[in-house]
């Protein structure tokens, strides 16, 4: 694993690339980035400028609600190649840390708004700088958003004491580190620790946020899930019995966040042994899937697949009780 103030420089260049796509500065940008990638091999460098010349398009004929997150999703991407890179040659370090200098004075110097915490002082004041955690914090997540639950997992384990120490243990960055360490580690095959993780966190939620915050039902909502998962199907529904009028309370019934922790409930009420009221339940909630998303979503053929399930399963205990 890198070293901690590699993997912030490598965050830090991946959100350079991102930066530099929309601004004049492009041009020195993917010269250099490719040049970096390619470490003199043609194909290599051919491969960073396909990849370099399609994150440009994504960004220069972008807009629209979902531009953030595809700015976050691209800005993930390169940093973890930017990570490869410096964990494959080690002495790529200075030539990178002098591109992202070169570009971001760039950008500063051509009125480009880069992200405050993401300009170099971050990284040369090392590893435990406010912005180096916050950029470490973004890589970890976007290695998880990857598909690479458990070296997230290791990132954000390795991340929490820091933040706790620097921070604060119930700072609001040290509490989202250990939210997302806690799923990671669920997603990563330990859903019994992810479990316990969000018990302990929980409390935290509570005492600092209050127990009605959305912060803190999104922790309620996540015990339960991870509770279902460790084998706890009757702990699991107990609990989104709880949390169910909070959330229709706080949003309304056919708020998106509402609608899964209905699912959630009727899963868990099924694997608690009750077919016929899981059965119900997800015929009551097929019709505001389909109004909110529309029939053809995946999560609403997703509902249509457990209301089918639950059916076949009901009709075989009367069955079975006949």
């Amino acid at each position: 694993m890198l070293a901690e103030s590699l993997l912030t420089l490598a965050a830090l260049a991946g959100r350079t690339v991102v930066d530099a796509a929309v601004s004049d500065g492009w041009d020195t940008a993917e010269r250099g980035y490719a040049q970096l990638l390619g470490r003199g091999d043609a194909d290599q460098a051919q491969l960073a400028e396909r990849w370099l010349e399609e994150t440009h398009k994504q960004l220069a004929d972008g807009g629209g609600a979902d531009m953030e997150m595809i700015r976050t999703a691209l800005a993930g991407r390169w940093a973890g190649r930017c990570a490869d890179l410096l964990e494959e040659n080690p002495g790529a370090e200075a030539e990178l840390r002098a591109l992202v200098q070169e570009i971001q004075a760039a950008l500063h110097a051509s009125g480009h708004e880069a992200c405050a915490d993401d300009d170099m002082s971050s990284y040369a004041a090392g590893p435990e700088h406010p912005g180096a955690l916050a950029t470490r914090s973004e890589l970890a997540y976007s290695a998880g958003q990857a598909g690479d639950a458990a070296a997230a997992r290791d990132q954000f384990a390795a991340l929490l004491p820091v933040a706790e120490r620097v921070l604060g243990p119930e700072h609001p960055d040290t509490v989202i580190n250990r939210h997302n360490l806690a799923n990671f580690t669920g997603y990563a095959g330990d859903a019994a620790a992810a479990r316990d993780q969000f018990a302990a966190l929980l409390r935290v939620r509570e005492r600092v946020f209050g127990a009605d915050s959305p912060d803190t039902v999104v922790a309620r909502f996540n015990l339960a899930y991870w509770t279902g998962r460790a084998g706890a199907a009757a702990a699991a529904r107990d609990q989104l019995a709880t949390l169910l009028p909070i959330r229709e309370r706080m949003y309304g019934p056919d708020h998106p966040d509402t609608l899964a922790a209905r699912e959630e409930f009727a899963y868990w009420t099924g694997c608690a042994g009750a077919a016929a009221a899981a059965r119900d339940q997800f015929a009551a909630l097929l019709p505001s899937y389909e109004e909110v998303l529309g029939p053809e979503h995946p999560e609403t053929l997703a509902v249509w697949y457990q209301l089918a399930h639950w059916t076949a399963l009901a009709a075989d205990e009367a069955a079975i009780q006949d």
